[in-house]
């Protein structure tokens, strides 16, 4: 018997769900929105896999997994100039944003003093 997935964990739903390119007949693909959140930890928030692998509450393997695919239809989309449709997935929405990532700029749930906080302590570790 399979296991059941996991549910990933999201800092927030997107506000934008559908990109078109200009040609108005493209085809979609549909980015799912715990592969989206990978894409905005590792290639936006510059966290390494390991550690966003522990904001989204899954295992590096699984996070890789979710990343790659993410990667391949996003490549696609822009090759190919397909738009992208995003939606589906197997997500959670935390319910205190990314669970503490320190660099998270688009969490909802983010303090001004968790961020003038994180800014000195980015000084300081320079």
């Amino acid at each position: 018997m399979a296991r059941l997935r996991k549910c990933r964990r999201v800092c927030c739903m997107p506000s934008i769900l559908r990109f078109t390119p200009d040609c108005q007949k493209a085809e979609f693909l549909t980015l799912s929105v715990d592969e989206l959140e990978s894409l905005r930890l590792c290639d936006l928030e510059g966290l390494e896999q390991d550690e966003a692998a522990a904001v989204m509450d899954v295992s590096r393997g699984t996070f890789q997994r979710i990343l790659y695919s993410a990667h391949k239809k996003t490549a696609e989309a822009l090759c190919d100039g397909k738009g992208i449709a995003i939606g589906g997935g197997d997500y959670e929405i935390a319910e205190h944003g990314c669970s503490g990532a320190v660099r998270c700029s688009h969490c909802r749930f983010r303090s001004d003093k968790n961020i003038a906080n994180n800014t000195q302590g980015d000084a300081e570790n320079e």
